[in-house]
């Protein structure tokens, strides 16, 4: 019986696969992309518009602020039945005002012409034609563009990033993929006049082999801001993807129970991401069982634990240069030696800089960025102890009302006077509570990786990233429950 993308993919239970989908033609139709200088316009003739907006909402809110996007995403992925090309486009205006008994309103639009931007702001203003004068400041430089690349081009550079291994029989699907959100965007408010371009780029490759009953996966990627030329993919990543997937795994399964779990870094990162998003912002904040423990100085996590969400290292792909309140980007400390030192929030929750936009167009909300876990002085392997290895981090599922997690993992390496015994289990799940998994923190690595994330809310995009090295915890591993 032969059987398309969707079927195989879901056969193999690949998570993420909607961006092969999408760019080998099996999504749906991509947006039109709209090239005419009527529907965007230059970064002046944008500018000029959001400038005009400013002044008209200014003479009636004491609070305004506009943000603009032009988002071009771009995507080029092959697999064992082809290559294809995906781009499709998105712009949108926010008007964002607060009236002076501190009451927050929103006008959202797709179109970012002079006439689609007047009149969102007439939903705001009515029939005032008011103007407040202020200065709002110089014209900031243009950001540099990256440079264009055609379909061929971007074809070539896909199918190079899988030309490294020799095909092997029991590899039953193997993908590779280029994937670009480019960015420009706008904000404007009294005061201030600021545009930045950021280009996100994610080199990744996919291989899937069956193992008895079960596919085993792997994966590797790498991801930032820049040019789509500034990293690639080597050979020892693609060849270890392919190994990943052909490993064999121990039939049957083993004791749940409380064990001390070493976690590699893309574990790491999805329970400092699950832990960041649940208990460290503002947001989080208004549950009463979260707002007890979101006292400055309070224990949050163990000693050796000190987390920074700092936007502006060069290159992280969850960064930016301001967030989509305006506010210039700058450096966070979270959780400095275990103890709470500060929470992600945006200006509704009494914060500001980390008030981001799913696509800058989407509702705000307090969010990570790029997020760095503090190294230990020692390598990873001296962390070892009896217990599991954990690799290839998956899906966090976080109970709002009690904080308990399950993080699911592609597989556990057993250890045994911290040496591996040779036992490998596919289909994992680390449970317990997000503060105790964090409290019990007994070691860091002093080498580390980045992880990146690119999810969707109601359709938008949310990029961060995570310089997470290996941890030593504790907590309660068990073979993955399967959902419906």
């Amino acid at each position: 019986m032969k059987r398309n993308r969707r079927e195989l993919l879901g056969d193999l239970g690949i998570a993420s696969a909607s961006t092969f989908l999408w760019a080998l033609g099996c999504g749906g139709p991509a947006k039109t992309i709209r090239e005419t200088t009527e529907a965007k316009g230059t970064s002046n003739e944008v500018r000029a518009r959001l400038r005009e907006a400013v002044a008209r909402l200014a003479a009636l809110y004491p609070t305004v602020h506009s943000l603009a996007v032009i988002r071009r995403r771009t995507t080029a992925a092959v697999d064992v039945l082809g290559t294809g090309v995906a781009r499709a486009w998105r712009d949108g205006v926010v008007l964002t005002v607060r009236d002076k008994d501190g009451t927050w309103r929103e006008q959202v639009s797709s179109d970012l012409s002079q006439a689609g931007i007047a009149a969102a702001v007439r939903a705001l203003v009515g029939t005032s034609t008011k103007r407040a004068t202020f200065d709002i400041g110089p014209v900031p430089p243009t950001p540099a563009a990256p440079t264009r690349i055609d379909d061929v081009k971007l074809r070539k550079r896909v199918e190079a990033i899988t030309s490294f291994e020799t095909r092997d029989s029991r590899v039953v699907y193997a993908a590779g993929m280029i994937d670009i959100d480019d960015s420009t965007v706008w904000s404007i408010a009294p005061g201030h006049d600021r545009e930045q371009r950021l280009v996100r780029v994610r080199n990744r490759v996919l291989r899937a082999a069956w193992n008895g009953t079960r596919p085993v996966v792997g994966e590797a990627e790498l991801a930032w801001i820049g040019n789509v030329d500034d990293h690639l993919l080597d050979e020892d990543a693609v060849r270890g993807a392919t190994k990943r997937a052909l490993e064999l795994m121990t039939p049957g399964t083993f004791e749940d129970k409380e064990r001390t779990v070493i976690l590699e870094p893309s574990v790491t990162a999805t329970l400092i991401d699950a832990g960041t998003r649940a208990l460290l912002t503002s947001a989080a904040a208004l549950r009463p069982e979260v707002k007890r423990r979101l006292v400055i100085g309070a224990t949050v996590a163990g000693p050796l634990v000190t987390l920074v969400d700092d936007p502006t290292v060069g290159g992280a792909y969850g960064g930016f240069v301001f967030d989509d309140e305006g506010d210039v980007a700058a450096p966070i400390t979270l959780v400095d030696g275990g103890r709470l030192a500060g929470v992600l929030a945006d200006r509704a929750g009494g914060g500001h800089g980390r008030g981001r936009r799913p696509g800058h167009v989407g509702p705000v909300e307090p969010s990570p960025s790029h997020l760095r876990l503090a190294p230990g002085k020692l390598p990873h392997a001296a962390l070892n102890d009896d217990g599991f290895i954990l690799e290839g981090g998956g899906t966090a599922i976080v109970d709002p009302s009690t904080t308990r997690v399950v993080i699911g993992a592609a597989r556990a390496r057993e250890l045994r006077g911290g040496k591996e015994t040779g036992r490998v289990y596919a289909d994992v799940e680390l449970v317990g509570d997000l503060a105790v998994l964090l409290a019990a923190v007994s070691g860091v690595s002093s080498d580390s990786a980045v992880i990146a994330y690119r999810d969707e809310r109601d359709g938008e995009p949310r990029w961060r990233s995570i310089d997470a090295p290996w941890l030593r915890t504790t907590g309660l591993v068990r073979a993955r429950r399967r959902r419906a």
